[in-house]
C-alpha cells in the first residue's frame, strides 16, 4: 500500500468508514470507500479529500438514506 492509501484508509478509520481504493477518473482520481452503516459506497474527489470533507459525505449520505425512510413509510 502506498503512502497515501495508508493515509486515506486511516482518516476513514476514524469515521468507521472502509477504504476501498482509488478510482481513476478523467480528469481527476477518487478516493472511494464504504460506509459499513448503510453499506454504500462514496467517494471524493483526491484533491478534496480530508476528515471533514469524509465526515461531510458520510453525513450527507446518512441524512439522505433517512429521508428516503421517512418518505416511504409515509406513503403507506
Amino acid at each position: 500500500m502506498d503512502e497515501n492509501s495508508a493515509r486515506y484508509e486511516a482518516i476513514l478509520a476514524e469515521h468507521g468508514a472502509e477504504f476501498r481504493g482509488i478510482q481513476q477518473g478523467p480528469r481527476e482520481s477518487f478516493v472511494l470507500f464504504a460506509d459499513p452503516e448503510l453499506r454504500t459506497t462514496l467517494a471524493v474527489p483526491e484533491s478534496e479529500f480530508s476528515s471533514q470533507t469524509v465526515s461531510q459525505r458520510l453525513h450527507e449520505n446518512r441524512n439522505a438514506f433517512s429521508l428516503d425512510a421517512h418518505v416511504q413509510k409515509s406513503l403507506c
